[in-house]
This record gives structure tokens, C-alpha cells and sequence, in this order.
């Protein structure tokens, strides 16, 4: 009976102890991040889709951020997105390259009014904007 108790209360604790496991940040496993993109006010054309951006713009600027006060200010803004339901897509004039530290990346797709991120359009940032021009 003293066994079964040890057992008990030793998944007990270790069960407890998993739960309580404080929540990592998703900035914390962010390696890096590089803004490309051209000039956001620039005119064409056409809507420029994401996959045509870097066949359209090859020279385009970019801005790279690998330090964890840049990569947590980007990461901020990417938080609390707005989500456009109205089927509507960014007319892309830049794209976000998110490294994480298993060198998986993400990328973002953004336009001046609206941006695309992992399949889902959001309100681009004016904020976000403002990081990127400066």
C-alpha cells in the first residue's frame, strides 16, 4: 500500500510540477527577423501577390533585426492582429522573414493596409509601417 501511495504521489508531483511550468514567450524561440521590401507607397500596375514579390522587387531594401530588444518590438506588433474576413489580399510591398531558433521560418506578406500571415489576413500595423520605413 505504501508503494502505491509513493507512485501516487510521486505522478502527483510530477504532474503538478509539468502544469506549472511557466509558459514560454514566442519572441524567446525568434532568432531573427529581416524586414525586405520596397517602397510602400510605390504604384503598379497590378496587385502585387506575395509569391511575384522578390521576381518584381529582386533589389529590394532590407532591414535585418537579431538583437532581442528588436526582435521583442516586432514581435509586439505582431501580436493582437486584426483579422479581414472580406477575401481581400495585401498588395505586397514587403515580406517579413521570421527565424526561429530550430531554423524554422515564417513569412509575412505585407501590404500597406493589410498583410498575410500563415494563410490568415490581418490590418497591417501602422505601427509596423513606421518600423519598417525608418
Amino acid at each position: 500500500m505504501k508503494k502505491i501511495n509513493a507512485v501516487i504521489f510521486s505522478a502527483f508531483v510530477a504532474i503538478s510540477l509539468f502544469a506549472c511550468k511557466s509558459k514560454t514567450n514566442p519572441a524567446d524561440d525568434v532568432q531573427a527577423i529581416k524586414f525586405k521590401f520596397t517602397e510602400l507607397g510605390r504604384q503598379t500596375q497590378f496587385r502585387m501577390i506575395c509569391n511575384k514579390f522578390d521576381f518584381y522587387f529582386p533589389e529590394a531594401k532590407e532591414k535585418h533585426f537579431d538583437k532581442k530588444p528588436g526582435i521583442d518590438s516586432v514581435m509586439q506588433l505582431l501580436t493582437n492582429l486584426k483579422v479581414v474576413n472580406d477575401g481581400t489580399e495585401p498588395d505586397v510591398r514587403g515580406k517579413i522573414y521570421i527565424t526561429h531558433s530550430n531554423k524554422a521560418v515564417d513569412t509575412l506578406c505585407v501590404g500597406v493596409k493589410l498583410l498575410n500571415y500563415k494563410g490568415v489576413v490581418y490590418e497591417t500595423p501602422q505601427e509596423l509601417l513606421a518600423l519598417i520605413q525608418k
